[in-house]
């Protein structure tokens, strides 16, 4: 009897759970964000996140990022290890993440996660409609690369934001030919990657009205189209890639796995909510 009464109540709160994930994150909204406009003077410019101390990695990703001929600006990335625990508190829901993720949250993920906040606070606060943001453990070839982007601003009108790292397919669906080399497509899965990513002014507030508390890594966050309205594309053939593994500004500490059975089952049913979201309510 205590076996069925266990897995009543387990099957109770799954759906429970289940149907929170189908609803849009309940995050307070920036109040600041208003404050944002949303023409920019049609340029593009490029940010480049990276930690202070990681010296090798700015050295081998400098000259990728200048061969492409934009105006680029360094934003030192957040060190998570750095933040105090109050301040990790005040910006963190360590619930809800160990729902949607089954382990603690890191503050390799902290740190990364607020360093995108920033650089989409400091593209809002400049006069560009575009930003093109890498992390320092990206390798491509410039010309190639400027040429994609080139495409991709010719047809602004057909994405929000497109995530050019993508190393998983995400069953992609075509939205249009850019070139003879390259097609933009629209993922029927959910997708992660932020190590390279062109993106909107639009999008850019979306995605800060309800960036904290952070309750899942950046990557899942940003994602989530279907609740902030904006189209998220991505490009094939894929050529960014990673060239150091894990970026320094997430892979600050390893973070413990929960093995507890309730977490897991969350977090699964959570992966497979957001795949169904991403399939049928994505624009």
């Amino acid at each position: 009897m205590k076996i069925i009464r266990t897995g009543i109540v387990a099957i109770a709160g799954i759906m429970i759970v289940g149907c929170s994930f189908f609803v849009e994150l309940q995050h307070p909204v920036n109040e600041n964000i208003h404050a944002y406009r949303e023409k920019g003077d049609k340029s593009l410019h490029v940010y480049l996140l990276n930690l202070d101390k990681s010296t090798d990695r700015l050295a081998n990703v400098k000259p990728l990022i200048e061969g492409l001929g934009y105006a680029y600006t360094r934003v030192p990335a957040v060190y998570g290890k750095e933040l105090s625990q109050e301040y990790r508190k005040s910006v963190t829901n360590p619930a809800k993440y160990r729902l949607l993720m089954h382990n603690n949250i890191g503050t390799g993920t902290i740190g990364c996660y607020l360093s995108h906040i920033n650089i989409w606070k400091e593209f809002l606060q400049s006069q560009h409609s575009y930003a093109l943001i890498f992390e320092d453990d990206v390798e491509f070839e410039p010309k190639k690369l400027k040429k994609l982007v080139d495409l991709l601003l010719a047809s602004n009108d057909d994405w929000d934001l497109v995530n050019i790292d993508v190393n998983r397919h995400g069953f992609a669906k075509p939205v249009k030919q850019l070139s003879q080399l390259f097609r933009l497509v629209q993922f029927r899965v959910r997708v992660g990657n932020t190590s390279c990513y062109l993106i909107n002014r639009q999008a850019a507030i979306a995605l800060l009205q309800k960036s904290l508390p952070i309750s899942m890594p950046v990557d899942h966050y940003m994602m989530r189209s279907w609740e902030f309205g904006i189209r998220i594309r991505g490009v094939t053939p894929q050529i960014v890639h990673q060239s150091f593994g894990d970026s320094e500004i997430k892979n600050q500490e390893k973070q413990a796995p929960q093995i507890a059975f309730w977490y897991k089952v969350t977090s699964l049913l959570y992966q497979i909510t957001a795949d169904v979201m991403t399939m049928f309510g994505s624009k």
